[in-house]
């Protein structure tokens, strides 16, 4: 059964066929173009002018930013090559890291873009920034060389989808982690190969010899496969969020449409068991994406530990996040904060977990997730 969505209308670019466009001419522009942006996109974006023109109308401007560093990156990219020979060098020497690692996982839109934030806020650590998306080759020296060039602004609590403005801006680094996982995000990895794991360690080796400090970094689709990095990284921990499922379904549902145009394109990692079939019933398929992401948590949590792998509640979060930073910074980082500090710290984040598609299908969601374990 396909179901009706009319609350999140389709924002799809028209067939430029219709316009007397030539569409095999309209086909190798948008096939250049996405091999042009592969560093900066997923592989699986089958429209990226499409995503473009999109995120040019809604004018969000972490949104707009994004579309420019995609630029910068396109035209630097011969000077990111000739960085590379010093960030390789940076590798060959690095020793295996021994600070803390934090890494920030979950299912998409379950607030993980926001606890990183908050995270870097609040804790004496380094993170990725949007400057290393411009350099993915050589995210570490372009750092080193151009520190005193950008402006070090505040972590803004806003983002569009992980995306961030400012060169100092967060960024979730995902062409570093393609370096191990491959291009395509929607694969759930099952292995690292010896030489993978090898370039892993060299990496966060380097990376706490260049900045001396404990790092906090975000990548979603690790709560598939978090087992496969605390295996090579020992001083690794995990901080996994989850969400209401109805709510996450719901946003799941309009990232679809938002970033692909397309309600029937999974956003994050796809299920391999549900991935191939195409029923067009987006609600329910929805709902076990959600439910797929609760079983691989569970699963992380069970061959990783509570004590290096935490699930912490989006909703208990914004609730009082200064629990969390406390938390992380006497059991992970052994640096208790200042009274004065975790004052600041527990202000409440405005818990964005309302209805915003048509009433009857969020009560469809609500009811299919009731059949499931939660």
């Amino acid at each position: 059964m396909k179901v009706q969505f009319e609350a999140v209308p389709s924002q799809g670019v028209g067939c430029p066929g219709r316009r007397g466009v030539d569409i095999g001419a309209w086909a190798r522009v948008k096939t250049i173009l996405r091999k042009s942006l592969q560093p900066y996109l997923p592989a699986h974006f089958k429209d990226p002018l499409g995503l473009a023109m999109r995120l040019v109308r809604d004018r969000e401007p972490a949104a707009l930013y994004s579309i420019q560093l995609a630029a910068m990156g396109m035209l630097l990219k011969p000077v990111d090559m000739l960085l590379q020979l010093a960030e390789q060098r940076l590798y060959k020497q690095a020793s295996e890291p021994w600070l803390p690692i934090i890494l920030v996982c979950g299912p998409p839109r379950s607030g993980t873009t926001l606890v990183t934030q908050f995270l870097i806020n609040h804790l004496p650590v380094s993170y990725f920034n949007n400057l290393g998306a411009v350099f993915p080759r050589s995210p570490i020296v372009a750092n080193l060389m151009l520190d005193g060039a950008i402006d070090r602004e505040e972590i803004e609590y806003k983002s569009f989808y992980g995306r961030t403005v400012h060169l100092s801006g967060h960024n979730d680094g995902l062409q570093v982690w393609d370096r191990w996982f491959g291009g395509d995000r929607r694969r759930v990895p099952t292995a690292l190969t010896d030489e993978q794991r090898e370039r892993m360690l060299r990496f966060f080796g380097a990376h706490e010899e260049a900045f001396r400090k404990p790092l906090v970094v975000k990548n979603n689709s690790l709560n598939t496969c978090a087992h496969l990095v605390a295996g090579v990284l020992k001083n690794a921990h995990f901080i996994c969020l989850k969400r209401d499922r109805v709510y996450l379904a719901q946003s799941l549902l309009r990232a679809r449409m938002d970033l692909h145009g397309d309600l029937g394109t999974w956003y994050g990692v796809e299920d391999p068991e549900m991935s191939a079939l195409n029923r067009g019933d987006f609600i329910q398929d929805v709902c076990e994406q959600v439910v797929f992401h609760q079983r691989k948590i569970r699963e992380q949590l069970d061959r990783i530990g509570p004590e290096r792998f935490w699930v912490v509640a989006y909703e208990e979060f914004c609730e009082q996040p200064g629990a969390l930073v406390k938390k992380v910074a006497e059991r992970i980082l052994g640096q208790p904060l200042k009274a004065d500090r975790l004052l600041t710290a527990d202000k409440p984040f405005t818990v964005s977990n309302r209805v915003r598609i048509e009433p009857e299908l969020f009560e469809r969601m609500r009811s299919i997730l009731s059949q499931f374990q939660d």
